[in-house]
């Protein structure tokens, strides 16, 4: 209820070190897990080596899911913007 994130399990890539804040949603992959940030940014942790934790889009979302190699976001404009391995990534 209070809009924080907590996490539990396998910790191998650090996917379980939920960062601080308030979020509206939170979706967990393999070594990597994102959130949506109550301002409607979003940040990923886990697995530093993934591209899909070092490099986050920009601008405001809706809604955001995270996979094994990559994640994909619904801007508040409508668009999807996926990002994580360079061979998946479409926006």
């Amino acid at each position: 209820t209070d809009q924080t994130i907590k996490c539990w399990g396998s910790n191998k890539g650090g996917q379980s070190d939920a960062p601080a804040g308030t979020f509206t949603a939170v979706s967990a992959g393999h070594y990597d897990s994102c959130g949506l940030r109550a301002d409607g940014t979003v940040t990923c942790w886990g697995d530093k080596e993934n591209p899909m934790v070092s490099i986050l889009p920009t601008g405001k979302f809706t809604s955001v899911s995270a996979g094994s190699f990559s994640s994909c976001g619904l801007r508040a404009d409508g668009t999807i913007t996926c990002w994580g391995q360079e061979a998946v990534r479409v926006g």
